[in-house]
């Protein structure tokens, strides 16, 4: 359960009283009667404000009013319309009256106006209309941040509001932004310690939401050190809201002593019958922490009596929904009770709170397409109880009808998320949000499996796999497709004011990461009012041009089963992998066969996994053969059996820990086909199936680009005063840059940019239209923050840092991408959608195929495996191919203590497959001997690694 601060955004309505400029007469009767409009409205009055106003506007002294008084009486009656529940009559009457009003009124100071604006989102919250509510609550903000009379409380206290906004909208990015910036300005302010403590309160609620307790304790630790601090400031209540969310934290964590401990010090503050709400709420958590620990009748008692408690609430229409919430967390105790009956008549009930005029379906569920929640999570989560309803019936009666109805269930799951994703503005708002939800499809794949294997019913895997691949790279798709149809939709002058936009966002957030703390604060509002303008021009664009909007959305469907195996290569065989909690499901795609697998996510492949990737990526470790054919045997043995002899080539889609693990260097399973798995077939990598089949332009590959750059001796220096990394870190100068440049551009006639010429400006300026970029340079991945991660060119220049940022707004066309900069393949996992890096950032700003490096590239392997790539892209290779001769090469010509998979599996290839090439007898391939010498030449005088990092 959490606790959020009753003082919601929508009792922030601040309304000023300046100076008038109109007669002492006008003074009298403005005065009076604005008077007697606040009173009835601290009365509850508000019906007497409507009938006033009536009798108002016909008087001659009204009329003589000046705008500006006019519109602050006719602001107070919106309001009443507000306070009746009339969202609708209060925004006509915001919008047709007031600001009509004060349309040409210049006396109406810019805050004030921006109160009615906020008023006027407010409203549209209410009203369930989320992106109306974005729109005027954004456009308040912006007029408060711009009034620099507008007092730093006041500003804090609107910043707070509107965090708790996005809050409530499942927009944990945004509402952490606000959040951040109302504890900044709390700070400067005295005696507003309450507040701040306050905020930290919402970001410890926001947190448990998002289901990120360690970030929940920390806050929790911070708002705590306030309250030791200036104990006379906090109230008793807001003392007790923290205690209750730390409990809830804690419970989070299963350290349920510290959780049982934080709930009984709540409820030691509260008053039974003056908090009655509040300790109602102490006394859930501690029947969700009995529940926990399989209590069942204590916490069965403690939910009842929680009921009680609420009902009488309720019954005097107060916290309806804290009514619901304590019906589903008593049938989340009878579920686990295995008491059905009763469980589904209380989430019945809660659904019937939720949505008092919804229409439901014939389990009482409701349609999602005419329900609107005010919380989707809150709705979720009732849906999910129904599922574990469904799903224990079967269990019990073996009943089929119960486990299809739980599948079925499934897909309102997967519309509510649809619903609120396209509300999300911002990358990191969905991310965070998807990282959340994705546990729901893993039930859902589980279930069409099951239901497949009983049944043999084509149907069930087909579900289950549209359940698996609605989870891969949703993001990265959508955003993909805001770009194509961006660039076919709209006109020039759109483009380049979207670039403008994104150009200003990009250049704050740059310097919002890049600042020392005491410019921090300002910053961060300049880089806010930046989002607001990009924000709106959006939404205009969406408005204007239908046709954009439609292809802009189209990613929520992922292709069907048989266009896939309709468009594979028939050597091809793709692998796509979904890991839930405790199940790693896999399924295996070729011309004509879907085949699903699925195999314990135990603590034994967890270690394995993470004890072969760490032996990979140091060649002083010896990779264990029993770890690496343990991975074999979990993860590939069994499709690899099944699949026909034909397969020579693999694309992989992994998830979760497998975007770490590169496939190629594990054990190979047939009898004398060499040592490592890339000995017998080509593997390639994408971060989902709809990206192997992106719409490609049709054209050779012509122009090749190539950067590479030694540094200066201050280079670490330049990087730790802009904040890219700290401590004792320092990057070597790359001594082999220049030679591996030089190769790729003699074997494509191609362009060098070498040392000071290997600029940021020149990257940014010959990019675009090149058909292969190669980039010889450091990289650096922040895996907290991947909007850190970059690419470093030559530091002689002021600007030499290629950002995420840069990088989309800088686009494309390049069919391939080399990175032979470190880690550039790695950076934050998200469930489902990969790895937030900088191959995914080349991926966005309109590449087709990336080479990549999983870890820390050693500098002569590197040259070598590169430039036998580019031969046999030359001559013709499909990319994966490609690739996969290169490494062949290199195992077979190179010195034994140097096929340690460090030197050569770090590379993998991510992207498209090519559909009208299929693999050929590679040894047509094979580089001349001159090549070969080179080889051997090169990895003789580099013995010693110098690592790029």
């Amino acid at each position: 359960m959490v606790l959020k601060s009753p003082l919601v955004i929508t009792f922030y309505l601040i309304f000023l009283i300046s100076t008038s400029w109109a007669s002492d007469t006008d003074e009298i009767f403005f005065h009076k009667h604005y008077e007697l409009i606040n009173q009835n409205i601290s009365k509850g009055k508000y019906e007497a404000n409507l009938i006033l106003i009536d009798q108002l506007i016909k008087q001659n002294e009204y009329k003589d009013l000046d705008c500006y008084y006019q519109g602050k009486i006719l602001h107070k009656v919106g309001v009443s319309y507000y306070k009746l529940n009339k969202e609708s009559e209060a925004i006509s009457y915001f919008k047709n009256k007031v600001l009509s009003v004060w349309k040409d009124c210049s006396q109406v100071p810019p805050s004030e106006k921006a109160n009615t604006i906020y008023n006027i989102g407010i409203s549209y919250q209410f009203s369930n209309n989320l992106e109306a509510a974005k729109l005027y609550i954004d456009k308040a903000l912006y007029i408060f941040e711009n009034d620099p009379q507008y007092p730093t409380l006041k500003l804090a206290s609107k910043y707070h509001g509107i965090g708790r906004f996005y809050q409530s909208v499942n927009d944990s990015f945004r509402a952490s932004l606000y959040f951040r910036n109302a504890i900044n300005l709390y700070k400067e302010e005295k005696d507003s310690k309450a507040k701040e403590f306050e905020v930290f309160n919402d970001l410890i609620a926001m947190s448990m939401e998002f289901k990120e307790y360690k970030k929940a304790k920390s806050y929790v630790k911070q708002a705590l050190k306030i309250q030791s601090d200036f104990p006379e400031m906090i109230p008793t209540l807001n003392l007790a809201w923290v205690y209750l969310n730390a409990g809830s934290t804690y419970l989070g964590l299963q350290e349920y002593e510290m959780a049982h401990k934080m709930a009984m010090k709540s409820l030691n503050l509260l008053d039974e019958k003056t908090d009655a709400f509040y300790y109602s709420i102490g006394l859930e958590l501690i029947a969700m922490i009995m529940a926990d620990q399989s209590k069942f009748i204590l916490a069965e008692n403690n939910m009842n009596e929680v009921i009680l408690i609420r009902k009488k609430l309720y019954q005097e229409g107060e916290n309806q929904d804290a009514m619901a919430r304590a019906y589903e967390n008593l049938s989340d105790i009878l579920i686990r009770k295995n008491q059905l009956k009763n469980a589904d008549l209380y989430v019945n009930k809660a659904f019937n709170i939720l949505f008092p005029y919804a229409n439901f379906d014939t389990n009482h569920l409701p349609i999602i397409k005419t329900s609107k929640s005010l919380d989707d999570r809150h709705l979720i989560r009732l849906i999910e109880l129904k599922i574990r309803i469904f799903e224990a019936k079967y269990k019990d009666t073996k009943n089929l009808s119960f486990l299809k109805k739980a599948l079925h269930t499934q897909h309102k799951i997967d519309s509510v998320i649809n619903r609120s994703l396209v509300s999300f503005q911002f990358e990191q708002s969905k991310l965070d949000f998807l990282n959340l939800k994705f546990e729901h499809y893993g039930k859902a794949v589980e279930d069409a499996l099951q239901l497949h294997q009983i049944t043999k019913d084509q149907f069930y895997l087909e579900e289950a796999y549209y359940f698996s691949s609605k989870t891969k790279a949703i993001v990265l798709q959508y955003e993909l497709n805001q770009s194509d149809a961006f660039k076919s939709n709209v006109s020039k002058e759109i483009l380049n004011k979207e670039k403008v936009l994104r150009e200003s966002m990009q250049m704050e957030q740059t310097r919002l990461i890049q600042t020392h703390s005491t410019n921090r604060d300002s910053l961060l509002k300049t880089y806010t009012k930046a989002q607001y303008e990009l924000d709106t021009f959006l939404k205009k664009i969406e408005k204007q041009e239908p046709s954009y909007f439609k292809e802009k959305y189209a990613f929520i469907k992922p292709p069907n089963v048989k266009d896939i195996q309709r468009n594979l290569p028939k050597d091809m065989v793709v692998i796509e992998y979904f890991l839930s909690e405790n199940t790693i499901f896999s399924f295996w795609i070729t011309r004509k066969k879907l085949i699903p697998i699925m195999i314990p996510y135990d603590q034994t492949i967890k270690k394995a996994l993470d004890n072969f990737i760490a032996q990979c990526h140091d060649p002083g470790k010896k990779i264990s053969k029993e770890l690496s054919n343990l991975i074999v045997e979990k993860c590939l043995k069994k499709g690899l059996k099944i699949i026909n002899n034909n397969i020579k080539r693999i694309c992989i889609i992994p998830d979760g820990q497998l975007h770490q693990l590169s496939f190629e260097a594990l054990p190979t399973i047939k009898k004398n086909s060499g040592e490592y798995l890339i000995e017998e077939y080509a593997i390639s990598y994408s971060y989902s199936i709809s990206q192997l089949f992106r719409k490609k332009r049709s054209t050779s590959l012509k122009k090749y680009i190539g950067f590479g750059s030694k540094y200066s001796h201050t280079f670490n220096e330049k990087l730790r005063v802009r904040k890219q990394f700290f401590g004792d870190i320092n990057l070597m100068q790359l001594t082999l840059s220049q030679k591996e440049i030089k190769r790729g551009s003699a074997i494509f006639d191609g362009e060098v940019f070498l040392d000071s010429e290997a600029s940021l400006n020149n990257f940014l300026k010959h990019s675009p239209d090149a058909d292969i970029i190669h980039l010889s340079l450091h990289g650096l991945v922040d895996i907290n923050d991947p909007a850190r991660s970059c690419i470093l060119f030559d530091d002689h220049h002021n600007e030499f840092i290629l950002s995420t940022q840069n990088l989309y707004l800088n686009r494309l066309q390049a069919d391939i991408v080399l990175l032979s900069a470190c880690h550039s393949a790695s950076g934050k996992i998200y469930s489902g959608e990969g790895v937030q890096g900088m191959s995914k950032s080349f991926l966005l700003s309109g590449a087709h195929n990336i080479l990549s490096s999983l870890w820390n590239a050693t500098e002569a392997s590197s040259m070598v495996i590169t430039t036998l790539f580019l031969e046999n892209v030359h001559a013709g290779q499909p990319n994966d191919l490609a690739l996969h001769q290169s490494k062949l090469d290199y195992l077979s010509n190179i010195e034994p203590n140097k096929k340690h998979p460090y030197y050569w599996a770090n590379f993998i290839l991510l992207g498209e497959i090519d559909q009208s090439k299929e693999s050929t007898n590679l040894t047509i391939y094979v580089l001349a001997p001159i090549l070969l010498l080179v080889l051997s030449f090169v990895l003789y005088k580099y013995r010693k690694p110098g690592n790029k990092s």
